[in-house]
């Protein structure tokens, strides 16, 4: 009974971290849709990095999907609703007729980059309130448990 307690307990934590999670998106986007942005925009290198690639670089759909670890196909019905909402742009290859590119906007860019100091600006009053020594911890703690899910995630599946 006592782990199956901790097992709800954790499960309603981090239920509660995913809704508060999603708030830090802009409301005009969901947070799989500004997942696609950022992923754009930093041409799946690592978002932690500073950026020294041009923003409006684009990538093919299936550089996107293979990067994100998502379908084609739910990359694609999200990226048909980031062009209608102006963020990105479909280009088609002028050598390789079956290929299409996708980049971001100017708008998306805007977007990503208002989007990205308003998280940072959140994140960093957050951890100011918890504190430099339960930041380092939530740190540790968090990474140890993404570690052992993702371990957890490959037993499964093999």
């Amino acid at each position: 009974m006592q782990e199956h307690n901790r097992a709800m307990r954790m499960f309603k934590a981090m239920d509660r971290m995913r809704k508060a999670w999603g708030s830090l998106a802009p409301s005009q986007i969901s947070k799989s849709q500004m997942g696609t942005l950022l992923t754009l925009r930093h041409g799946g290198t690592d978002p932690m990095k500073e950026i020294d690639r041009d923003p409006f670089e684009p990538m093919t759909l299936s550089e996107l999907a293979a990067v994100m670890g998502q379908s084609m196909p739910a990359v694609s019905q999200r990226i048909s609703k980031l062009e209608q909402m102006g963020y990105v742009q479909r280009i088609p290859d002028e050598k390789d007729k079956r290929t299409t590119w996708i980049r971001l906007t100017e708008s998306g860019v805007d977007l990503m980059e208002r989007a990205c100091q308003g998280m940072v600006k959140r994140l960093d009053t957050i951890m100011n309130q918890l504190g430099e020594e339960d930041t380092e911890t939530m740190f540790r703690v968090l990474d140890k448990l993404a570690e052992i899910m993702e371990q957890s995630v490959d037993q499964d599946t093999k």
